[in-house]
């Protein structure tokens, strides 16, 4: 067990609610439960009884109480969950009287970190829990669900398997290097080691790519002054967000609102319109978009289908050289046919004929933007949650791996090749929490919620 101490903690938000769930873990666990609960006798491991909280003849509440055995429970310890009603005065007045009787205050992550600690799960599936709870996505719900059944760990053990195949082939030589036996050859060697570089690159790549989409995909609307970019926003989000005006200049910041296309979160930016100004408040937020540009992985680039391209509209768009960008002809409810030919013309390129007043356009611009996300994350369902943490030592566990092979290509003492072949075990160990120092741990840890 990792603690002698037996911790409570609220599982539920701090919300009235219609239910609220307390936790205890802990060697007191059953004890103290019994002491406040009017029919222990009902209560056994894994079965859920009904009865009342109550503080000697003062009660509570009416709860059901549900109790799990050490080890086939979430923290590996002696659990008991009370499902109360959810008023926050109810629940505090029942983690007062736990407390009374010996309990302490659960730390954050607490629970998550001693079932890590006693063996239920690894650091990628803990991990993986809090993602689970913060998603802001359904990718990234159905992501973190997955590594919370293994899919990074697996990964991990996997790699870690060739890592030990071939650190096994260099110890053989250490150990018979007088005797006359067949050894691994060094170009055999160098083989294996690029396989081990080349799995460590992929995965890095695909946790990069995961920890990118986490935070959703930045989609920026840009054009000249008045020619719709906050209705436009205004009208994909179904929300006046944007204050809308025909005088140019409107916006002078950058405004990020986000939505979900086909369970990808999309950020989407309205900036300043861009042109010569020399007010200096706007030629803050002219810097800004253009700035955003740069960063962005897709464009929206709105035309005014009233007025035509004009020299402004083509200064901007010759910076958005190499980005994805999809032409929104925009006002088409106040054009003719005839004119968004032209425009398409001068563009040589096809638009999405968009109306922000009318209401229409929406559905190509959706489909639009999922044929480019298709081409842009074509392994968008074989990625990982990642945070910094995981990618610093994949990014490290990559150093190492190149180092070993250019120490076989040099024919280096394979002692020293051995030496780095372990400190690779080690550093992805880390990962999966195998070697993990205690601050680290606690840093992990500390951000999941009370109660989790």
């Amino acid at each position: 067990m990792y603690h002698d101490e037996t911790i409570c903690a609220q599982a539920t938000p701090s919300i009235n609610s219609t239910l609220g769930i307390i936790r205890i873990s802990g060697a007191e666990s059953f004890s103290t439960a019994d002491s406040i609960f009017t029919a222990p006798i009902k209560s056994k491991p894994r079965y859920a009884a009904f009865g009342t909280i109550a503080d000697n003849d003062n009660k509570i509440d009416d709860v059901i109480l549900i109790k799990y055995i050490s080890p086939k429970s979430f923290t590996g310890e002696d659990m008991v969950e009370i499902i109360c009603h959810g008023n926050l005065i109810i629940i505090h007045r029942i983690l007062k009287l736990l407390i009374s009787r010996g309990l302490r205050m659960a730390e954050p992550g607490e629970f998550s970190k001693r079932a890590f600690l006693n063996g239920k799960m690894d650091l990628t599936e803990a991990e993986a829990i809090n993602h689970i709870i913060r998603a802001g996505s359904e990718w990234e719900v159905d992501t973190a669900f997955r590594q919370m059944h293994g899919s990074l760990k697996k990964i991990i053990y996997e790699i870690k398997d060739h890592i030990i195949d071939i650190k096994s082939d260099i110890e053989s030589s250490i150990d018979f290097v007088d005797q006359e036996i067949d050894l691994t050859p060094g170009s055999e060697l160098l083989k294996k080691a690029a396989k081990i570089h080349d799995m460590i690159d992929d995965l890095l790549r695909r946790c990069r790519l995961g920890e990118k989409i986490s935070h959703g995909i930045d989609v920026v609307i840009i054009g000249k002054p008045n020619v719709g970019k906050s209705s436009i926003l205004n009208y994909v989000l179904n929300q006046e967000r944007a204050i809308v005006s025909d005088i140019p200049g409107t916006t002078r910041d950058i405004i990020r609102e986000s939505f979900h296309l086909n369970g990808i979160q999309i950020n989407l930016i309205d900036t300043a319109g861009i042109n010569i100004s020399e007010d200096k408040i706007e030629k803050l937020g002219i810097e800004l978009s253009r700035k955003k540009i740069q960063s962005s992985s897709i464009i929206l680039m709105v035309i005014d289908s009233s007025t035509g391209v004009d020299d402004d509209d083509m200064k901007i768009i010759e910076t958005l050289s190499g980005k994805k960008t999809v032409y929104l002809i925009n006002k088409i409810d106040i054009s003719s046919g005839e004119d968004v030919d032209r425009i398409e013309k001068k563009l040589g390129s096809v638009g999405i004929r968009f109306s922000a007043l009318k209401g229409s356009g929406l559905k190509e611009l959706e489909m639009e933007l999922l044929s480019i996300l298709a081409g842009e994350l074509p392994e968008i369902n074989n990625t990982f949650v990642a945070d910094m943490r995981v990618i610093l030592i994949l990014e490290n566990a990559l150093g190492i791996i190149k180092n070993v092979l250019d120490l076989i290509d040099a024919s280096e003492p394979i002692e020293i090749i051995a030496f780095e072949l372990q400190a690779l075990i080690d550093s992805l160990s880390e990962i999966t929490g195998e070697i993990s120092p205690d601050d680290v741990l606690h840093s992990i840890f500390s951000k999941f919620c009370i109660g989790k």
